[in-house]
């Protein structure tokens, strides 16, 4: 069965959207200590498809293996970076 490329197109499309909209400013966002944990244990999930991905050794997978850990950095440097607020 072909491949359609659809999944790429998409891909590409939702990565120009991110790139063209502005950073947001003097917004608040506070995080629980239970959410930090689900979004840890969603980013080890990453992780384990990665690994699992890797383990294949499959030439096609290359592009995935990389937007997986990308998208895994990413979200755990953004985490990490938040700062606490007293409000």
């Amino acid at each position: 069965m072909a491949h359609s490329g659809r999944y790429h197109r998409e891909r590409e499309l939702r990565r120009r959207q991110m790139d063209q909209e502005p950073p947001a400013t003097a917004r608040v966002f506070q995080i629980t200590d239970a959410e930090r944990q689900k979004i840890a244990k969603c980013l080890r999930y990453i992780d384990e498809a990665r690994r699992a991905l890797e383990r294949q050794q499959d030439a096609d997978n290359r592009e995935i293996i990389r937007e997986l850990r990308t998208s895994a950095d990413q979200i755990f440097e953004l985490i990490s970076g938040l700062e606490e607020s007293q409000t």
